[in-house]
């Protein structure tokens, strides 16, 4: 029999009650990797606390990186939401169904992330809030930034004219990661939408990325971001990476690829594909397209 969790602060306070009763603090996943100073608090416990590997993540806990610091939570659909360092993230509905698929909503403040979608879903779409923009997300990885970080990548892209009085807190780059068609596993290339109060703008082939540059502004593109953009965008994601000659990269990925079965490709094997299949392969993540 199918379990449904539903999962909604929303619908809570508009019954009168509060996300800060403890019966009503469902986890939603855990902290499947920690590097570095990683901080949990909620309405129930203000004082932040140290992320311990393993610890459950609930439906409006507050999720903040230090620096050099980075946190990955596997949702109980096998999503992976990953923050770098900075950053700020909290999962603000969560809907699953073990038959159907999941909705989820998020809400990303500061810095970079990377969310990959888990288990296959018919049940509608995830989103991901930022300051200036709404990301709609079916079935696919999506990586961003927010801040000077994505102003930075920006100013070296073909729409760099785009970065002049963008907002250095809450500018919002978006990047459609993938899977790509040569892809691996069970994972469908997927679409995203990018949507601001200045207009929306849907990105449905891997590469594409949109910016939005402040509040009010449309978004701008879709266009095809260059590899060193995507390389900046990885470092934002994982700023371990430099320190360790990738290690914490492969570890974090490998859970990734664990949960959503959507890297490698090219190589064969059941569900891949042959090694002429393989255009272009994605510099970060050795994805195939």
């Amino acid at each position: 029999m199918a379990v449904r969790i539903l999962i909604r602060c929303g619908a809570l306070l508009a019954l009168g009650l509060t996300c800060a009763t403890p019966a009503l603090a469902q986890a939603v996943g855990t902290a499947s990797a920690v590097v570095r100073e990683a901080k949990l608090s909620n309405v129930r416990a203000p004082k932040p606390h140290q992320v311990a590997l393993r610890e459950r993540v609930a439906i409006a806990d507050l999720v903040q990186t230090g620096k050099q610091s980075q946190l990955q939570l596997m949702l109980l659909d096998r999503s992976v939401f990953s923050i770098g360092a900075n950053a700020r993230l909290t999962i603000d509905r969560f809907v699953y169904d073990p038959a159907r698929g999941r909705s989820m909503g998020a809400t990303v403040a500061k810095g970079a992330f990377r969310f990959m979608s888990g288990r296959p879903n018919a049940m509608g779409g995830s989103s991901i809030g930022t300051p200036v923009a709404t990301i709609g997300i079916r079935g696919t990885i999506v990586e961003g930034a927010i801040g000077q970080t994505a102003i930075d990548i920006i100013k070296g892209e073909t729409i760099r004219a785009a970065a002049k009085d963008a907002d250095k807190d809450n500018a919002t780059l978006v990047v459609l990661r993938g899977p790509g068609a040569a892809s691996q596993g069970d994972a469908q290339p997927g679409a995203i939408s990018v949507a601001s109060s200045g207009g929306t703008l849907d990105l449905t082939t891997p590469m594409l990325a949109a910016f939005v540059p402040r509040a009010g502004a449309a978004p701008v593109g879709p266009f095809t971001i260059s590899q060193e953009g995507l390389l900046k965008l990885r470092d934002a994601i994982f700023p371990d990476l430099a320190r360790d000659s990738g290690k914490t990269l492969r570890t974090l990925l490998g859970v990734g690829a664990a949960a959503a079965g959507v890297l490698g490709g090219g190589g064969g094997g059941s569900g891949g594909t042959t090694p002429n299949a393989c255009v272009r392969r994605d510099p970060v993540t050795g994805q195939c397209y």
